[in-house]
């Protein structure tokens, strides 16, 4: 409903085809133009990405993509830089687990070998080939349940080759493991020393996927 003050000669709220308003204590009155349509099929499909990717970053934030982003962000968080790489599946308008992304990078990765629940579906336990690359690279596993929305990370070196048996009770009840994915990722921090050069600024691996299979 519009409002009009006849002692200031001002209308707020829309009459017919105007709206009233004001402007650093001038007021106005303007053509009223419908909105778009801020619910288009694009949007919510948009939206909807932007909710699962920022849900993963936010689980994940202090542990794995603050202390193990390389090279540190510039003019940005390590939050935003892997919301920013993510961008191609906001691009396609389509969720797809398998191309989530919380690292790009070139350091080595050998990919996921497996990724097997125990027959309770309380314990997780990520494999690949530690045999090749820096040793002691951070090896970072990522698994997030579609179904409770949560997402636990465990860290340990490129060498260990396994998670071993990884309590994963706190991601929620199991009941498809179809649900569940596994991530991937490798971290160098850089080296230390005074000097710029020596120091370097680190790097990180791709993010490799793996389906979780039930045990």
């Amino acid at each position: 409903m519009a409002a009009l003050n006849f002692i200031r000669g001002s209308v707020k709220g829309k009459i017919g085809q105007f709206v009233g308003s004001s402007w650093r204590g001038k007021d106005y009155i303007k053509t009223y133009t419908p909105p778009g349509n801020p619910k288009t099929a694009g949007q919510v499909s948009v939206r909807n990405i932007f909710q699962r990717v920022t849900l993963i970053a936010k689980s994940i934030y202090y542990p794995v993509l603050k202390p193990y982003t390389f090279p540190k962000p510039q003019k940005m968080t390590a939050f935003n830089k892997m919301v920013q790489t993510n961008k191609p599946m906001f691009d396609g308008r389509e969720w797809d687990a398998s191309l989530l992304k919380i690292f790009e990078g070139a350091l080595y990765s050998p990919g996921i070998s497996g990724a097997a629940l125990s027959a309770d579906r309380r314990e997780l336990a990520v494999t690949w080939d530690g045999s090749q690359g820096t040793a002691d690279n951070a090896a970072i596993a990522v698994v997030h349940s579609e179904e409770t929305g949560k997402t636990l990370c465990a860290v340990t070196t490129r060498d260990a080759g396994t998670t071993g048996d990884w309590d994963i009770t706190e991601l929620g009840g199991i009941t498809d493991p179809g649900k569940v994915h596994a991530y991937l990722v490798f971290s160098r921090p850089p080296a230390q020393g005074t000097d710029a050069d020596v120091a370097g600024t680190g790097e990180v691996s791709g993010t490799a996927y793996h389906t979780v299979t039930a045990g």
